[in-house]
């Protein structure tokens, strides 16, 4: 297990600045809560429920499932529908019908593979005759969205961050940079018990730079090679981790629903988990890309996988029941997991 305690005093500019930052977001968090509500109110009893997940690529599907709906009468059909934000467009998605019991069950696919969320924020079951338009034009059944107040912020984590090198979700980069660092972790773990400690050292330096980011304190040639190499987006791991952290507050400040807002502040104790293990990762790095010592690499290799694995168990650990079983015992919920409440939309009764 990383030893946590090396990154005392060792954060850099994201501990110096980064740390007051968020303390103050938290202070202003505080402020703005104190007008929510303890739960929004609904049009009407939820009876439904819309969640936009991955297919082929980001939130490029959205599965629907409704119950209590009765028979379309003649001529008339459910229509289930996309809607943007202001209500002004929207995406006609296809028609159903109800079984004997009321209920719908849809999926739908975003053909080029895009992200719904950048587009919409609502789902909408109508009851409509004739030809479907660019929008709802008959009778709203069931319609429910992301929380308006924080649909902003739920896009930066989700669907595009502007600040990242390549506008990349904040929570898809983070995932991405994990993802990464374990890889380039195993090779330099190999490298390691081979001897091969110029690898070694690259792979090391590697690590620290695609966890700092080309904007960090410490992105450097850290092996002296001549040559600053990052295998990640640019970005860094801990920029991506900050800004998480940044915009979960935002929405939990925001949000006009107490579940929703607890859902987004739920994320955060994930990311700084991973923020810890990713400092250890950036400075047991710079310490092995500049070792001459080889039993000082081989010793600390196998510390760099570990914490590389701690990046990814709490942003996706996918399947792996070691990665799984490291959130568990500390009673997390995986980032890419917990995230999906937040594109989970309850269906209310419409009323009429």
């Amino acid at each position: 297990m990383p030893d946590v305690s090396r990154l005392t005093g060792r954060w850099g500019w994201w501990g110096g600045w980064g740390l007051s930052a968020f303390a103050v977001l938290v202070i202003v968090a505080f402020a703005l809560t104190s007008a929510r509500s303890p739960q929004s109110e609904a049009a009407g009893a939820i009876a439904g429920e819309a969640t936009i997940v991955d297919n082929v690529a980001s939130l490029d599907r959205v599965v629907v499932k409704a119950t209590g709906l009765k028979p379309a009468g003649i001529g008339q059909v459910h229509r289930i529908w996309l809607v943007a934000d202001d209500g002004s467009s929207g995406r006609y998605l296809g028609d159903v019908i109800p079984d004997a019991a009321g209920t719908v069950a849809f999926t739908w696919d975003q053909p080029a593979g895009e992200n719904l969320l950048s587009q919409y924020s609502q789902v909408t079951i109508s009851l409509e005759s004739g030809a479907a338009g660019s929008k709802p034009s008959g009778t709203a059944l069931r319609s429910g969205r992301v929380d308006a107040a924080a649909v902003s912020q739920v896009r930066r984590l989700l669907s595009r961050w502007p600040d990242s090198r390549y506008g990349v979700a904040t929570i898809s980069g983070l995932n991405r940079q994990a993802h990464i660092a374990r890889d380039v972790a195993w090779v330099l773990r190999e490298a390691a018990v081979h001897s091969d400690w110029d690898t070694a050292r690259r792979k090391a330096e590697q690590l620290v730079n695609l966890v700092e980011g080309r904007r960090g304190q410490f992105y450097a040639d850290h092996n002296g090679d001549g040559r600053i190499e990052d295998p990640g987006d640019g970005t860094g791991f801990l920029p991506y981790s900050w800004a998480a952290l940044t915009q979960t507050q935002f929405i939990y400040a925001t949000a006009s629903d107490e579940g929703y807002a607890t859902s987004a502040q739920a994320l955060q104790s994930p990311v700084t988990f991973a923020m810890l293990s990713a400092g250890f990762l950036r400075d047991t790095g710079r310490e092995v890309a500049r070792s001459k010592d080889g039993y000082t690499i081989q010793d600390l290799a196998g510390h760099l996988v570990t914490a590389t694995n701690y990046l990814l168990a709490a942003t996706d650990p996918g399947d792996d029941p070691d990665l799984r079983a490291i959130l568990e015992d500390r009673a997390m919920t995986p980032v890419t997991v917990g995230a999906r409440a937040l594109v989970t939309i309850g269906l209310a009764e419409v009323a009429r």
